[in-house]
């Protein structure tokens, strides 16, 4: 009996894994392209993370992705906060195959510009580069860099 294997990876859809045995049988196993994302743990630091808005890019400010587990019991257990500079962002983290997206929510500590915001990060040299769109300052990016 001869068996053969082939791996075919069809990102960011879904990976494939088929066995096919000289018996005619094949095997087929997809798994969703959230379970390829790099392992959370990886994603674990100090950053600085350098917004921009409407053309002013702000300095680079303290940034990090910590472990920590939801209350909720939703499983969760990454967090991203930037707690410095005038406009402040934290949240959950997941992972995702290039990247990561945070769901939480962005305010400011003089003002008012408080609201949630789903953020998605996607790997890039040096880093991470997120963007988001603000009810008042429309779209933002971030440049995440390893500290």
């Amino acid at each position: 009996m001869s068996a053969s294997l082939f791996l075919s990876l069809s990102l960011p859809l879904f990976l494939s894994l088929s066995l096919s045995l000289s018996l005619g049988l094949t095997l087929t196993l997809s798994l969703p392209s959230d379970l390829l994302a790099a392992p959370p743990s990886t994603l674990i630091g100090r950053y600085t993370c350098a917004l921009e808005s409407s053309g002013t890019r702000y300095p680079a400010m303290p940034c990090a992705i910590t472990a920590r587990r939801a209350k909720d019991g939703s499983g969760r257990t990454l967090w991203f906060r930037k707690a410095t500079g005038s406009q402040r962002i934290e949240g959950w983290v997941a992972a995702k195959e290039d990247g990561f997206e945070v769901d939480g929510r962005f305010w400011c500590p003089k003002g008012d510009c408080a609201q949630p915001v789903q953020v998605r990060f996607v790997a890039e040299p040096g880093g991470f580069r997120g963007t988001l769109e603000h009810d008042q300052a429309g779209p933002m990016t971030i440049a995440m860099r390893k500290k």
